[in-house]
């Protein structure tokens, strides 16, 4: 009998196995997939000449402020460079379509009352945010309030600029979940910059698919099996049994679950989840990214005195049938440390959707002809195309993260307590950097901890537990007070039964 099975081969599950073996325990890494990596995927992409570069063509960037991904690669030796911001920014949202560039933190919206208004409201989402713990959301003295609310309702609500209620579509995101996922990476401006300490501040020479590579060769062959998709997780009071798609079983003493909560959910489990862990399961959408890469000859936008970055809301030129607007929703320079001319970009969202419906010429000639728009005619004229759409990816099902619907983020914390034997990590539980590779890798360390506390408790200190299932102030309310209100429960029903039991006797002796 193992001592642990894994499931999953990304940052987060191989993190975990990582140290558990460090602790000289048995495992074993299940991965449904015939590569390691989760949602990072690092492939050769052709640069001219016949030669070829690796790009990632998912998860890509890594910052100073997260200490798990940045502590993981000097773990591994690997190197990070600067993400490239010199130069005005160019945005294309609103109405009127109308392509403007501009150097601030703040893009322009039109009007100078646009630009307070923004501003205004960006103070109040920050301040909003930081009262919002992804811990547990329903801790935020707003919680009431943003309960029913989408992101989009709630930028109608307190803002009245339209270029900058048209420039998202977050009709389906809660209000609470887009504040307790920005408190998570220490702010909304954090996650949307490339500065230093933001989510976009240096990229990993040679691809972040290296993190996990390197960890499952570390781990060996014997302990990472690919394509073992698991499909039933079967527990008693003494182990777990795991099956997977083709009929293999491995018996483990605790099991760690790190799929992304959308396969999560159609695997079964035995004894059936608990209540809460299943809504929130069944109510976190996964997002809908495509992601594209485009070499050329030259870095003709440098030359211009563009930083590369592009925010637009795709624009109305010369659509295909079946399509609202163009494919771009942000851009940013993708050249590497070589000099290889790249830019990388993002058809998100509803974009994403409709996109995905058309062939891989027309994505192509659609997203040069907006590159064109925004950064110049030269735009069209490109060495390679490369693509992503990871709604077509087995076992991922869509990217980057799920995101939590209005009403059900009381659950949401849920995510990841354990299930008796069974822990549950993945960036969607972590509780820095969420949704990123430093929070799938936190997530997997502290999933591994809470293995230790039970298999190797006098390797694990209580400075090692805060943060995990066994540090109170980590617990959502209605955990931590679960059983004194079951207590309190039957006592009050006992005094009431009382009172019955009085009421009738009195009555009783009257007639």
């Amino acid at each position: 009998m193992l001592d642990v099975v894994v499931i999953g081969g990304g940052p987060a599950g191989l993190s975990a196995a990582y140290k558990l073996k460090q602790a000289d325990l048995r495992i074993v890494v299940l991965e449904a997939q015939d590569r390691v990596g989760g949602r990072t995927l690092t492939q050769p992409v052709d640069v001219g000449q016949g030669k070829t570069e690796m790009f990632d063509l998912g998860g890509q960037w890594v910052g100073s402020s997260q200490k798990h991904v940045m502590d993981m690669l000097r773990e591994l030796d690997l190197e990070t460079y600067p993400q490239y911001t010199t130069g005005t920014k160019v945005m294309q949202i609103g109405l009127d379509n109308e392509v403007r560039t501009y150097s601030s933190d703040i893009p322009p919206l039109g009007s100078l009352r646009g630009l307070i208004e923004f501003q205004l409201f960006l103070w109040r989402v920050e301040r909003m945010a930081a009262q919002t713990p992804i811990q547990d959301p329903y801790r935020s003295p707003h919680a009431k309030e943003l309960d029913g609310h989408t992101v989009d309702t709630f930028a109608r609500k307190h803002s009245h600029t339209l270029a900058f209620s048209k420039g998202t579509d977050a009709t389906r995101i809660s209000a609470m979940f887009f504040l307790a996922y920005s408190n998570a990476a220490g702010g909304v401006m954090k996650i949307l910059e490339a500065k230093k300490d933001c989510a976009q501040e240096a990229r990993v020479k040679g691809g972040t698919q290296q993190i996990s590579q390197l960890l499952a060769e570390r781990l060996g062959k014997e302990v990472v099996l690919l394509s073992h998709p698991v499909i039933r997780v079967d527990q008693t009071t003494e182990n777990v049994k795991v099956t997977t798609e083709n009929g293999k079983t491995f018996v483990a003493r605790r099991v760690i679950v790190t799929a992304p909560p959308n396969m999560i959910n159609k695997m079964e489990f035995l004894p059936p989840l608990p209540p809460y862990k299943k809504l929130i399961y069944e109510n976190l959408p996964v997002g809908h990214l495509i992601k594209f890469l485009v070499v050329y000859e030259k870095a003709f936008w440098r030359e211009k005195g563009f930083s590369g970055e592009v925010v637009s809301n795709g624009g109305n030129e010369r659509l295909p049938k079946g399509v609202s607007c163009g494919p771009l929703s942000v851009c940013f320079d993708a050249t590497t440390p070589g000099g290889t001319a790249a830019i990388v970009g993002f058809i998100a969202a509803r974009q994403g959707v409709e996109w995905q419906g058309k062939t891989h010429e027309e994505r192509k000639t659609a997203v040069l002809e907006g590159l064109a728009a925004t950064l110049g005619s030269e735009g069209r004229d490109c060495v390679s195309y490369t693509e992503k759409i990871w709604a077509e990816e087995p076992y991922v099902g869509g990217c980057p993260v799920v995101f939590g619907v209005p009403g059900t983020m009381y659950a949401f914390p849920h995510l990841r307590l354990p299930h008796d034997r069974v822990h549950f990590a993945g960036t969607e539980t972590s509780t820095e950097w969420t949704g990123f590779i430093s929070g799938a890798i936190q997530s997997g360390q502290r999933a591994a901890t809470e293995v230790l506390k039970n298999l190797r408790p006098e390797m694990v200190s209580e400075d090692d537990l805060k943060g995990t299932c066994y540090d109170p102030e980590s617990l959502p309310g209605d955990y931590k007070t679960n059983q004194r209100l079951h207590s309190d429960t039957y006592k009050m029903l006992l005094i009431v039964a009382v009172i019955i039991v009085f009421i009738a006797v009195v009555y009783a002796m009257q007639l």
